[in-house]
């Protein structure tokens, strides 16, 4: 089966999220060192991750994830007048080029403080897809982001734990 056009080699591993859940997935990627991208397909959402020798990579949502314009003014990083003019200049220039390169680019933003929102945009997508429990899983092996993507380094036994408190967290400690 392949889902679409980049995916020459077709899947490698797939199922049902309802059956086998994305954290066995995750861990099994950790444990196997796997290198390719996990596509996950929700109800109302999908999400791709990107794995090299089990750490991941890359991460996003399709849908409903925050903006990095809107992350770096809520830190702090940029005014919203600096991010209304990058989106301008993005919206002049067809989006060929990304926002975040454009902010960089401008001086308004450090490539180091840009890096470290991503990767923050990242580990938001994994934890969210943590909590999916609908969907199908699709792995296809040997690929990799494209090349203009700003890659993270991040172990999925550490996101992993963090995921987990983060689930017992918003419980509380009168739900458990």
């Amino acid at each position: 089966m392949i889902l679409d056009s980049r995916h020459k080699t077709g899947v490698s591993l797939q199922g049902n999220i309802a059956v086998i859940e994305l954290n066995n997935i995750f861990q099994f990627f950790d444990y196997a060192t796997a290198s390719g991208e996990l596509r996950v397909v929700g109800n109302n959402n999908n999400a791709s991750f990107f794995f090299q020798k089990g750490i991941l990579i890359f991460g996003a949502l399709s849908v409903n994830q925050k903006k990095i314009g809107d992350m770096l003014v809520e830190s702090g990083v940029i005014s919203a007048h600096q991010l209304a003019q990058g989106l301008e200049f993005h919206a002049q220039h067809g989006r060929r080029r990304r926002l975040g390169d454009i902010l960089v680019k401008k001086g308004f933003v450090k490539f180091e403080d840009l890096a470290e929102m991503l990767q923050i945009q990242a580990r938001e997508a994994f934890f969210e897809t943590l909590n999916w429990k609908e969907g199908m899983f699709f792995f296809y092996a040997n690929q990799y982001p494209s090349k203009e993507e700003i890659l993270i380094n991040e172990r999925i036994d550490h996101l992993l734990l963090e995921g987990i408190v983060r689930m017992d967290n918003s419980f509380g400690p009168d739900q458990n």
